[in-house]
């Protein structure tokens, strides 16, 4: 069936699909082993410090010059986090007028 839309001048056609029929995968994985192609793709890493549990008061009373105590000691490693997983742990480091984070421990990889 055919189906003209007046405003864009464009032709539709319904298109029916057969049920797909799932084989077993076969031949060679999609990256083959070949990490490299994966080189080039940004990624976003956060860094955190620490959380801090407050209540709705005590953070409309917060003013500048106010501390907020994080619940973390200060020789605990800092976490590295992508896509919502540690994936490694380091300490705060000063890079010139910059801070850095000096890889300590890596993750494990999970199965």
């Amino acid at each position: 069936m055919s189906m003209h839309n007046r405003e864009t001048g464009a032709q539709t056609h319904i298109i029916e699909l057969a049920d797909f029929q799932h084989a077993p995968a076969s031949g060679p994985s999609l990256l083959d082993g070949n990490l490299r192609l994966l080189d080039k793709v940004p990624v976003t890493l956060s860094v955190a410090v620490g959380e801090v549990s407050t209540t709705v008061g005590e953070l409309l009373a917060l003013q500048e010059a106010s501390v907020l105590r994080i619940e973390r000691r200060a020789d605990t490693p800092i976490d590295v986090i992508l896509n919502g997983q540690v994936i490694a742990r380091g300490q705060l480091v000063a890079v010139d007028d910059h801070f850095g984070i000096r890889i300590t421990d890596v993750a494990a990889a999970r199965a």
